[in-house]
């Protein structure tokens, strides 16, 4: 009989459905259940996966459906239709969202950069899921590296994942840990994904999607390690099964991508260059309006040119800020990697910095249609850090922009980010100002206060001993 090996996972949630997510070791159905005592008690069947099978290394989703707001609900996912056997120990759960533009104040938690040292990695998870309780934080964002498949020391299978299945068992390894898997039963959470899902600092070097690479230093330093070839390149047949690994993972449980790319019958994305699509995907919690960016997998660059998000991403993302530019008071712009805080000697121009064009293209976007109640939610540095900037806006009105970054949930923090951070102003910039700059393992927590007439949203950072190291917001 199969069992569950990973999850459950409570993913995209809104104020009336959500998907609870699991991965089985074999041929199964998952079966969620709902019900309103801690004990199950009075658990009801709410919705079932269509057969899992090896197509999608036996991951799938439970669809929650005609839930109402604000609802807290406990839940079991199993994969028998018996209902779960009451216990003193109370179920996980879940509560839903506010309908679509109530004003309601709330928290939530972010960041990114998993690499747990060993098999007893993810403490911060434990500090978190504490900040959870005491705050009642309302989800979670990972916004990258959720795992890291080229770390060999680290990743649980001892090199670097080049087929399928080592994708897979790399998620396997590192979403195992108890700290993290206990987290994700309770916190509903967000998710997308930045280079180390596939390699490090990954990118296509031509427009149709043919090639791609790693950086150069990356080739050279595995042949140094005495890497075998097939961990020194990246094939296209190489990206597809991580993408692969990376949708039964996290895109799966996902809201509806907006421009979602073709998979083909073996479940494999196509990567065809008609059929170019993204990862993005947009949510709303109340008055607070999300739209999650894929960063990275339409991300070329070569000797004559650079792009990072492709023109249909760019294309949604403009329809959609200016939609909720009075709609919604409050906006978050999630970005694997930093806008607003720039390097000197930025050597891989991996950021939005090494693709100045388009950061430039976002910032007179905001500045030029007057979009104000906009924050930055990024990851990748290594480091914490908050930014405050000031747009040139119409009418000479100066338009405030915050960037909050919060990562490594678990890594080797990176102090050099605290001292070749620019001040230099570029684009629509009136002003730019460095608040804090962290670099120790991290998570951060953004509240959101609704209740004036003026939108407050603070950010805080929380070390893994659950210390709070830093503040800065409106």
């Amino acid at each position: 009989m199969s069992r569950l090996i990973l999850g459950p996972i409570i993913g995209g949630l809104s104020s009336k459905s959500a998907y609870l997510w699991g991965r089985a070791d074999g041929p199964a159905t998952l079966y969620a259940w709902l019900g309103k005592q801690p004990d199950l008690s009075d658990a009801h069947l709410a919705g079932q996966s269509l057969p899992v099978d090896a197509i999608t290394g036996y991951a799938g989703v439970a669809p929650l459906q005609d839930l109402f707001p604000n609802s807290r609900y406990h839940y079991a996912l199993t994969l028998n239709d018996s209902p779960p056997r009451p216990h003193a120990q109370a179920y996980p759960a879940f509560t839903t969202f506010p309908t679509s533009g109530s004003r309601q104040s709330f928290a939530f938690a972010f960041g990114s950069c998993f690499r747990p040292a060993d098999e007893n990695g993810g403490q911060i998870f434990r500090t978190l899921d504490e900040r959870r309780q005491a705050d009642d934080l309302r989800f979670l964002l990972m916004i990258g590296d959720q795992i890291y498949a080229d770390a060999f020391k680290y990743n649980g299978i001892g090199k670097i994942a080049c087929t399928l299945q080592e994708y897979r068992d790399v998620y396997a390894y590192t979403w195992s840990r108890p700290a993290l898997r206990g987290l994700l039963a309770n916190l509903p959470a967000f998710m997308t994904l930045d280079d180390h899902e596939v390699d490090d600092d990954w990118h296509w070097l031509d427009r149709e999607r043919h090639w791609a690479s790693i950086p150069w230093w990356d080739m050279v330093m595995r042949w140094l390690q005495g890497r075998p070839p097939q961990e020194r390149n990246l094939p296209l047949k190489r990206v597809q099964e991580a993408l692969q690994a990376y949708w039964e993972h996290q895109g799966m449980h996902a809201p509806a991508m907006l421009q979602p790319p073709p998979i083909d019958l073996a479940g494999q994305y196509d990567l065809l260059p008609d059929k170019n699509g993204s990862l993005a995907y947009t949510f709303t919690f109340g008055a607070t309006a999300f739209f999650v960016l894929d960063t990275r997998t339409m991300r070329m660059r070569n000797r004559r040119e650079r792009s990072m998000l492709g023109e249909e991403q760019w294309g949604a993302l403009e329809t959609w800020l200016l939609s909720v530019k009075d709609a919604y008071p409050v906006k978050f712009l999630v970005t694997s990697c930093a806008l607003l805080y720039n390097m000197w000697l930025d050597i891989p121009g991996d950021r939005w910095s090494g693709f100045s064009r388009e950061r430039d293209r976002l910032l007179h976007l905001l500045a030029a249609n007057g979009i104000e109640g906009v924050y930055l939610l990024a990851g990748d540095l290594h480091s914490a850090h908050a930014v405050r900037a000031e747009l040139f806006g119409p009418q000479e009105r100066k338009i405030t922009l915050w960037e909050f970054c919060s990562t490594p949930f678990e890594q080797k923090a990176d102090k050099l980010t605290r001292y070749l951070y620019s001040s230099r102003r570029y684009g629509p910039l009136a002003s730019l100002e460095r608040i804090f700059t962290i670099h120790q393992n991290n998570f951060g927590v953004v509240r959101v206060d609704l209740a004036g007439d003026r939108p407050r949203v603070t950010y805080e950072v929380y070390g893994e001993d659950g210390k709070l190291l830093a503040g800065a917001g409106d």
